[in-house]
């Protein structure tokens, strides 16, 4: 790989993965070449510029990863951020630094991908088809993408432009529990005009009877340029139906294994972004976006299930503005309307489930400027103010009703100073907030309406301090150091009904309540030596703790009486290893997820893991012949095969390479072999 990365993408892209493409253009890369960030700030920017912690993936390092969804990526890019309920395709939830899952914002060009009927965004389910670049900006970052970017936001870039000419890629793949796949991608780059299409589709079982995973999906991006104007329209659309057959239930709880119980999800988006210059340093930028999404949730034997889905059109509109060359301004206006149905809670006066439509409408300003104090030395800071409303109508009675609206103001401010290429130094404050969504406004507008009394909500606020270090050392070395405190307030709480009244209160709501504060720090180390024959090896660990502030005392501050602290790993700690000729390639992974809080899945308990979870890949791969590269790879090797009658007796529960999350078998020992055609 040379010497070269980002110095904040250290630790993330020497992770285990096959053959790099080019891999002679990989060796003569020079030491501290930048990489761009295009979400951090409102426009593109260096990573050693902007104040804040960003993890980046590019094209080659996706296509030699190979994860199929943005689940497995982020196994991957942030080690000990994702907690996955179980094997492939499994939902899987993303806490960054200690913050909530449904803190984080996941963006597809720009605009968000959010479904509004869940609580947090399903990463598992979420396919990378089409994606040739993703960015983790960690941190507060509701000035640029609004409500529940608190923890962070996970931006994905579509395929665009290629070089010019036809060109593309192919790739077939076997393995173990079933293992096929194939995709396909092509590109058509002219003077002005150019088009980018793809499509694949995968499938995988497990060692466990009937527990399958099948993902399939495509994408087709048009672009044209005339004069000062860029115009690019998008289709995306992807699905997947996975498996979840482990289920716990009754009085007491015990487990029982359900092959029939199955998940199925689905989004289709179109889209069309315009760039035009109006005249020198003055651009103007318009996204709009039209997405749709279909979850359907098991909800008894024989595959029943629960659909919910929703309809969104979102436009943003950006103006920048360069009037020196040491400043930049940038103003931003978007809107908002979000469709859902649901059937997610029941009436107590019946007992069934009650169908909903969710309306929900945002509108938003904000302002962002980049300020070049000294060479070397920036300065950015936002401000921005939203406000929107959710409403709700009963498909059984039509009864609509304003089911809650919140307002707020969020700023961010930092300074980034680069002293020399041994030593960069940022620091950056802000604020964040999570407006409740459609479901939880829903289920309080039905407890209000049940229980005659006001169930109120409040959006969560954040505030956020930052401090990083990153630079090189003798040319090979790397380093990066960061360290992050997170205070949320108003914190959302799903309070249970345990009044046993009849005739029956509908008391289960949520309800503001508490607060909790997640620090941590982070260190990396990374080494690149070699010529011909390169080599390298990161280190990283990462220490973090959420707590309960409203339980601060010996024994509690860490939480038993909040949920709010589950699954957030007190220390992790990982290395990759690589070494590269220009036709072979062998790497290493090695991750270590410390223990952490989890609930029972029987006892509903709140319980230390104790033990850790280790995770070991291996990848070897070689390219016989220009374009062409096989790719043999091994994931989850550490992780113990279990049978149904393993699970139901609980005979892995001690063991903490069995599970990330309590009670849900981990993705089991997997081998395959890809072979990838580019030209």
């Amino acid at each position: 790989m040379g010497h070269s990365r980002a110095l904040s993408t250290l630790a993330a892209v020497s992770a285990l993965v096959p053959a790099a493409w080019g891999a002679s253009d990989a060796l003569e890369r020079k030491p501290g070449e930048a990489t761009v960030t295009i979400s951090a700030e409102t426009q593109p920017v260096e990573v050693t510029r902007t104040p804040a912690p960003v993890r980046i993936v590019e094209a080659d390092e996706l296509a030699r990863l190979g994860s199929r969804t943005l689940a497995e990526l982020l196994e991957v890019l942030q080690p000990g951020a994702v907690m996955p309920a179980g094997g492939a395709g499994s939902q899987a939830s993303a806490f960054l630094n200690g913050t909530l899952s449904r803190n984080v914002v996941i963006l597809l060009d720009g605009l968000r991908l959010n479904d509004p009927t869940a609580t947090s965004p399903d990463l598992g389910a979420l396919s990378l088809v089409g994606i040739a670049r993703v960015e983790l900006i960690l941190g507060p970052a509701s000035v640029l993408y609004g409500s529940d970017a608190i923890g962070g936001v996970i931006a994905l870039t579509s395929l665009g432009r290629g070089e010019a000419g036809f060109h593309g890629q192919t790739a077939l793949k076997v393995g173990t529990d079933g293992q096929r796949g194939g995709s396909a991608q092509v590109q058509l780059s002219g003077d002005r005009r150019w088009i980018a299409a793809g499509a694949e589709a995968q499938r995988q079982e497990s060692p466990f009877p009937g527990d399958a995973f099948r993902q399939a999906g495509g994408f087709l991006r048009l672009g044209a340029s005339l004069g000062g104007l860029e115009l690019t329209t998008t289709y995306r659309n992807s699905g997947q139906t996975a498996s979840v057959p482990f289920v716990a239930g009754g009085w007491p709880a015990v487990r029982s294994y359900r092959p029939d119980r199955e998940t199925r999800a689905r989004q289709e988006s179109w889209g069309a972004s315009l760039r035009w210059t109006l005249a020198p340093g003055l651009v103007l930028e318009n996204r709009l976006q039209a997405a749709s999404g279909l979850t359907s949730d098991p909800d008894g034997s024989h595959r029943q299930q629960t659909d919910r889905d929703f309809k969104r059109v979102e436009d943003q509109l950006t103006l920048h503005w360069t009037p020196l060359s040491t400043l930049r301004l940038s103003a931003r206006l978007e809107g908002r309307e979000d469709t859902s149905h649901a059937k997610n809670y029941y009436d107590p006066a019946t007992y069934a489930a009650v169908p909903y439509r969710g309306e929900g409408r945002d509108l938003a300003g904000a302002l962002e400027a980049r300020w070049t104090l000294a060479p070397g030395l920036d300065w950015v800071a936002g401000l921005r103010r939203d406000g929107g409303h959710r409403d709700l109508t009963r498909a059984d009675t039509g009864a609509r009703e304003r089911a809650g609206s919140a307002e707020a103001t969020t700023w961010r401010s930092g300074l980034n100073w680069v002293l020399a290429p041994e030593l960069r130094l940022y620091a950056s404050a802000g604020q964040g907030f999570r407006m409740p969504n459609t479901t939880e406004f829903t289920l309080n507008a039905q407890a209000q309406s049940q229980d005659g009394k006001a169930y109120p909500l409040q959006p969560e606020r954040s505030r956020t301090l930052q401090l990083g270090a990153t630079g090189l050392m003798a040319g090979h070395w790397e380093y990066r150091l960061e360290a992050q405190r997170t205070r949320v307030t108003d914190l959302l709480a799903y309070v249970y009904d345990t009044s046993f009244a009849w005739p029956p209160l509908y008391t289960s709501h949520y309800l503001n309540s508490g607060s909790i504060q997640a620090q941590s720090l982070e260190g990396a180390l990374g080494w690149r030596g070699g010529g011909d024959v390169a080599y390298g090896a990161d280190l990283m660990a990462r220490s973090q703790e959420t707590r309960d502030l409203d339980h601060d005392m010996a024994g509690q501050r860490y939480g038993q009486q909040n949920s709010a602290i589950l699954r957030h790993p007190f220390f992790t700690c990982g290395v990759a290893a690589f070494l590269q000729t220009r036709t072979w390639r062998a790497d290493l992974r090695l991750d270590r997820i410390g223990p952490r809080y989890d609930l029972s899945d029987t006892t509903y308990e709140v319980l230390s893991t104790r033990s850790p979870y280790r995770d070991l890949s291996l990848g070897l791969s070689h390219e016989p012949v220009k374009g062409l590269v096989l790719a043999l790879r091994g994931e989850h090797l550490l992780q113990p095969r279990q049978t149904v009658q393993d699970w139901l007796a609980g005979r892995q529960n001690p063991n903490g390479d069995a599970a990330l999350v309590y009670g849900f078998p981990a993705q089991g020992p997997r081998w395959s072999l890809c072979a990838t055609w580019r030209w």
